[in-house]
């Protein structure tokens, strides 16, 4: 252990003793997934839009080793005065498996909220990446506390039908095919993986095809939100984005009118990842924090595995 990690560890300690003896963290199990969408269900002042918890992304998941989340109980009455829900993915990084956990649906009894952060301590404790997708501004320095780096992701939405492209020769160029048996023939081994995760949410799968041959079919995750009192399209995911960007507006064009939808959003965290399908002043891009402990140095940047996917708005 380095310098750094013994003054984190003694800092951690130092939190650790902190927190009541009464106080205690404890890990939920799929046998518990009732009781936590009880007691979230009949909380008051929820800070986010309740959505009953669900199982791992995946299958064949030990959820006593990697719970669906861990209440904070008073021992004094027993009773549960917090929950922070735990969504768990296998992705293979650096063609090794990781096992990444998302945090969600983090509440506390306002009497007990100066000791959220007790929550971190079994979280860790484990080798796992540690993320965020949807963290309110207000706990952002807890995050700090516990030394996570605090991205900043960009999410850009707005009218997504491009009028000139629709006469250009490259609309014509493109199909779109929506059937998920023709969709997962053509993909390759990493999107059939993405496609087999996601397939039991709230998701469109969309392959674009080239019709002359030139480029390889683009794959995209597509989930319906409501934004800004707006039906949107939010692009999750897609695939060959160096090949396809150049065709944003007639790809984007063609996604809106296909699915009756007039707004596409699209969230991503390089600059050169973003679609380009209409000039600036038809879209709005806002700021959304993105906390992530590493592991051993390996992080990844999206949205998929996570609440985001997960969720209805």
């Amino acid at each position: 252990m380095n310098l750094i990690e013994k003054k984190s560890q003694a800092y951690f300690d130092k939190l650790k003793k902190r927190v009541p003896k009464n106080l205690k963290i404890e890990p939920v199990s799929d046998v518990d997934i009732k009781l936590a969408n009880e007691y979230l269900k009949t909380r008051k002042n929820l800070e986010f839009k309740f959505s009953p918890l669900q199982s791992h992304f995946g299958n064949n998941w030990n959820y006593e080793e990697h719970p669906l989340g861990y209440f904070m109980r008073n021992t004094e009455n027993n009773n549960i005065v917090g929950f922070l829900g735990t969504v768990c993915s296998k992705r293979f990084i650096n063609n090794k498996e990781i096992i990444c956990c998302n945090l969600v649906h983090w509440f506390v009894e306002k009497e007990y909220r100066v000791f959220a952060y007790a929550f971190f301590f079994p979280l860790m404790e484990r080798e796992i990446i540690v993320y965020a997708t949807t963290p309110r501004d207000t706990i952002i320095g807890i995050y700090k506390k516990f030394n996570f780096d605090i991205k900043v992701a960009k999410y850009t939405a707005g009218f997504g039908i491009n009028i000139p492209s629709l006469f250009s020769k490259n609309y014509q160029r493109f199909s779109i095919i929506k059937d998920h048996y023709d969709i997962f023939k053509q993909l390759n081994s990493n999107d059939k993986k993405v496609f087999e995760d996601h397939k039991n949410y709230n998701c469109i799968n969309v392959l674009i095809v080239d019709k002359k041959k030139q480029l390889k079919p683009l794959y995209l995750l597509i989930k319906k939100n409501k934004r800004y009192n707006l039906n949107v399209l939010d692009i999750i995911y897609f695939s060959n984005n160096k090949e396809y960007k150049s065709y944003a507006s007639e790809i984007c064009s063609k996604i809106c009118l296909s699915f009756g939808k007039l707004f596409i959003g699209q969230l991503y965290f390089n600059t050169e990842n973003k679609l380009v399908y209409n000039p600036n002043f038809l879209l709005k891009t806002v700021d959304k924090f993105y906390p992530i402990k590493t592991l051993n140095g390996i992080s990844f940047f999206d949205y998929l595995y996570s609440d985001v996917v997960m969720f209805d708005n």
